[in-house]
């Protein structure tokens, strides 16, 4: 059976991206966050191990509301491939206390839907976190998280110049996260018809103008 084009998966990346804007390497993983007095160890998420577990976390009703993602096994293992044949984005997983707890993309923002909503370059990083167990929200633990994975992709790749998260735009609590860790709000942004988003920035140094055009 032949293998799908991962444009016909991944719904979300750009395929109008000039080759020459379309950086060789896929976004760098750290492996080590040390965070709020624990330390989270990241890696990337393998489509036959993880693709359960990521599933039953995804079907949970918290992650329902905020992720709108209840995929089968299946599906998840479908998307991780495309994932893993570009340099648009990589799965990740991330074990809390010796536990794996959450999963995360590491993405382009160039390459996906949301550079259509401000003005985007090839290295800027974008994360997205979903925390498995209902338990573990709310207590500022991922919060932490958030903001240390941003210094540590800054890190690891000297020529990004920012990270975003693009939370719904209803989802109050994580912007309230945000802007307790010295994330830049930069307002709502309408990432699609059906979906507004609010845009934050932890840039390299001061906010660049580019992410305040609306």
């Amino acid at each position: 059976m032949p293998t799908p084009d991962p444009a016909a998966v991944l719904h979300r990346l750009r395929t109008d991206v000039p080759a020459e804007e379309i950086l060789a390497d896929p976004p760098p993983i750290p492996e080590r966050i040390d965070a709020a007095d624990t330390t989270f160890i990241l890696r990337r998420a393998d489509p036959e191990a993880d693709a359960t577990l990521v599933a039953t976390w995804m079907n949970r009703p918290h992650l329902v509301e905020t992720w709108e993602q209840p995929r089968p096994e299946e599906r998840w293992k479908a998307l991780w491939r495309a994932q893993l044949k570009t340099t648009y984005s990589v799965p990740v997983i991330a074990s809390y206390q010796g536990a794996e707890a959450c999963y995360l993309k590491i993405y382009r923002p160039h390459r996906d839907e949301i550079a259509g909503c401000y003005s985007s370059l090839p290295h800027d990083l974008g994360i997205h976190i979903a925390v498995g167990d209902p338990a573990l929200t709310g207590r500022g633990i991922f919060s932490a998280l958030m903001g240390r994975l941003a210094e540590a992709l800054l890190d690891a790749d000297p020529h990004s110049g920012a990270v975003l998260i693009e939370p719904d735009y209803r989802n109050h609590r994580i912007h309230s996260a945000a802007r307790k860790l010295g994330w830049h709000d930069c307002g709502e942004r309408q990432q699609r018809p059906n979906r507004r988003v609010r845009l934050f920035v932890r840039p390299r140094g001061a906010l660049p103008e580019r992410f305040l055009d609306a």
